[in-house]
């Protein structure tokens, strides 16, 4: 058989040899892996998390080999990350649950630089034998990307199954080597990510951290400046007029005000700052310090003690206070001060914050107890004024004794006359007369009167009101007909003990001890001609008595005592509360 023979070259064209076809088809396909690695380097080299970085690798290594499947399995400290492509759902959801052990089986060593170790390429059919990895798999890239994150990726059989060829096998190292460097790329931005969220983090803690120790800085500061202000005068109304200025410039209040009141109905410090010309009259007024007073009735168990305050938050509560106040303060100095804070229109629409609410506690506390200071130190300059006129008394009465003193040369010339007639007198003791005793009774009462006039405190000679006349009594029946016409005002006279566990309807409790206090509170207001029924009595106390004196010299004619007490009115049938 001859030889085959070689077709004539064109005209003009040198025919072409089979080692050059060769070498012409050798230098397309490693143009081609060269465009396909330049490719693959430009996409990975985007901006992208390791778990996506895998899943376009799947495809940029298996187009270009032409290989069947491919499979990655991630491990990091989040957990296991699976990418599949050309599998079974079955197969991702596999290594899910089982990839840890495949990467652990690759990477042994825990703590080994990633920087020292490049990927490793293992191909060939002995790795379709391995029972940790997909049937079929020819190719396995273990990739280290840091210390505690490694990645294994698995590739199947070419297409046209033939074996990797040795310019493949390079292309899949340089694949494996630009995947190694995007995916250790990756995850150092993941961290430099994470550093940055956490020191966001850190930076707004440490921002409102410091904001806070503004805000306590601020408070400390006030605090500070008001007790230099407030203690640098022991005048009462200084002391308030400086503590509400500091008051309406703390919590930025265009008004306010401060209305303190005493023992007596006539007793009263009062400061007002605002546009508001009758505020200051009307807080003074009687009317306004019931108006005060009846706020601490309305708290009961709450009501402050001494040197304490309470915020009045109830809406009607501030509404009934004689001056409009947005936020209010009720403090008590002692037993016999107590007053009311009010803070009118804000400057601003910002609420009072818990904070500043504890700030405006905290400044009246200090408030409390330079007032207190100052209320001891006017009452310290009284007594020592008192005791200065006693001293200008007593050296007064020490003169008169030293120009007695010249008397006593005389008294001891008469002495022995005295004793004389003493003795002689001693004898006619035992027959002395009716008018001797006369005499000596009559002596002795107007010694006491002398002492009495002499003395302030003196020992009153008959009880107070033994000789005043009996008050005017009234029976249950008529008692009840008056109360039903309504014109009249039933007064019980016992201690709140007793009020508490039986009185009469609508009876107001007026105990003795506390008459001053509940007086000025609950009848001030009443008229002196008004009708009063006074009942509350026991075996050893005459409450109704005591108390119905005390009404007279106040300017009560119109009263009478309910004749045997809540025990008629029981007896008689009429209603009691308990």
């Amino acid at each position: 058989m001859s030889e085959p023979k070689t077709p004539p070259a064109a005209p003009g064209l040198v025919p072409e040899t089979p080692a050059e076809n060769r070498q012409a088809l050798e230098r397309d396909r490693q143009l081609f892996h060269l465009k396909t690695l330049y490719e693959a380097s430009q996409e990975l080299s985007s901006p992208a998390s390791p778990i996506d970085l895998l899943q376009w690798f799947l495809p940029m290594a298996m187009g270009p080999l032409g290989l069947t499947f491919g499979f990655a399995v991630l491990l990091r400290p989040g957990g296991v990350h699976v990418a599949c492509l050309g599998q079974e759902e079955e197969v991702r959801k596999h290594y899910e649950r089982s990839g840890a052990g495949l990467v652990r089986k690759f990477f042994p060593e825990a703590g080994k630089s990633p920087a020292d170790c490049r990927p490793t390429v293992l191909v060939g059919q002995h790795l379709s034998n391995d029972p940790n990895l997909p049937t079929g798999t020819t190719v396995a890239v273990a990739i280290s990307i840091a210390e505690d994150s490694h990645v294994v990726l698995g590739f199947g059989p070419k297409i046209s199954k033939t074996p990797l060829e040795e310019d493949e096998t390079e292309l899949l190292h340089s694949l494996a080597a630009a995947l190694a460097v995007a995916l250790r790329k990756a995850s150092a931005d993941e961290q430099v990510h994470a550093l940055n969220a956490d020191l966001r983090e850190k930076n707004e803690r440490m921002e409102q951290a410091q904001n806070t120790l503004s805000r306590h800085a601020f408070q400390l500061q006030t605090l500070y400046e008001t007790t230099l202000e407030l203690s640098g005068s022991n005048n009462p109304l200084t002391i308030l007029d400086t503590f509400v200025l500091t008051l309406m410039g703390t919590f930025s209040y265009a008004s306010g005000w401060i209305s303190l009141h005493g023992p007596e109905t006539l007793a009263a410090d009062v400061v007002y700052r605002g546009p508001d010309p009758d505020a200051q009259a009307l807080l003074a007024s009687t009317l306004g310090r019931e108006a005060v007073l009846a706020r601490f009735v309305e708290l009961k168990d709450r009501m402050p003690q001494d040197q304490q305050a309470v915020l009045l938050q109830e809406p009607a509560a501030l509404a009934a206070l004689p001056v409009s106040a947005e936020v209010a303060v009720l403090f008590s100095v002692d037993g016999d001060w107590r007053g009311a804070i009010g803070l009118g229109t804000p400057l601003a629409d910002t609420p009072l914050t818990e904070e500043m609410t504890q700030l405006l506690l905290s400044l009246t506390g200090t408030f409390l107890v330079t007032m207190a200071n100052a209320k001891h130190f006017n009452l310290i300059q009284d007594l020592n004024s008192d005791l200065a006129q006693r001293n200008a008394q007593l050296q007064a009465t020490l003169d008169d004794l030293t120009s007695a003193k010249q008397e006593i040369g005389l008294l001891t010339e008469a002495k022995e006359r005295i004793i004389g007639l003493v003795h002689g007198e001693v004898a006619r003791v035992w027959r002395a007369s009716w008018l001797d005793a006369g005499l000596i009774v009559l002596a002795g009462i107007v010694l006491g009167s002398l002492f009495n006039l002499s003395s302030p405190s003196g020992i009153a000679l008959v009880p107070p009101g033994m000789f005043e006349p009996a008050t005017a009594t009234v029976e249950a029946p008529a008692a009840f007909q008056e109360t039903r016409q309504g014109e009249v005002v039933i007064i019980d006279a016992r201690p709140v003990e007793f009020f508490n566990q039986a009185h009469i309807p609508n009876a107001v409790n007026l105990p003795k001890d506390l008459f001053n206090f509940v007086y000025a509170m609950k009848l001030s207001s009443v008229a002196p001609e008004a009708r009063l029924i006074v009942y509350g009595r026991t075996i050893s106390r005459h409450y109704d008595e005591d108390v119905a004196r005390e009404l007279r010299q106040l300017g009560h004619e119109n009263i009478v005592v309910l004749a045997g007490g809540l025990s008629a009115w029981e007896e008689a049938g009429y209603e009691v509360e308990q």
